[in-house]
């Protein structure tokens, strides 16, 4: 069974006994044993869940062009501005949510035809580019900068 398979499944079956659980649980008295096991439960499917979103989240990442510019949704593709997407992480499934709030379809690679060099770059997103470019590190050992 693949990661993803197992995963829904571990979430028809949370789905599918969770009302009997909770109804049980929430009888009295409150038993700690009952909390105790839904919550293990919860909290492992909660962190595979996590972790998986994580994966497809760098495998999506890997697939942006290197400049981080990918152009927004839209009907009209000569008004479409680009978007600094940068490499954070992709929340919003096929859609990536740029710095200034955009949604900008899944651009993957660099166009060949040179498209989101032809796109106007939104003026929030070349701000908040040149800022978080610009911000210095911070020192790594606080003892050595004294």
């Amino acid at each position: 069974m693949d990661p993803d398979h197992a995963l829904l499944t571990r979430l028809r079956d949370l789905a599918e006994t969770l009302p009997g659980d909770l109804a049980w649980l929430t009888g009295p008295p409150l038993r700690a044993d009952g909390l105790r096991d839904l919550g293990e439960r919860l909290s492992c499917l909660g962190a595979d869940l996590i972790s998986r979103a994580g994966v497809l989240d760098e495998i999506a990442a890997a697939r942006l062009p290197a400049h981080g510019w990918i152009p927004e949704c839209g009907p009209e593709p000569r008004r479409r501005l680009t978007h600094y997407v940068g490499r954070g992480e992709v929340r919003l499934g096929l859609i990536y949510f740029a710095s200034c709030g955009a949604g900008c379809f899944p651009f993957y690679g660099t166009d060949p035809a040179g498209k989101t060099a032809r796109h106007e770059r939104c003026e929030k997103c070349v701000k908040e580019a040149y800022r978080l470019m610009s911000v210095p590190p911070a020192p790594r050992d606080s003892a050595r900068s004294s």
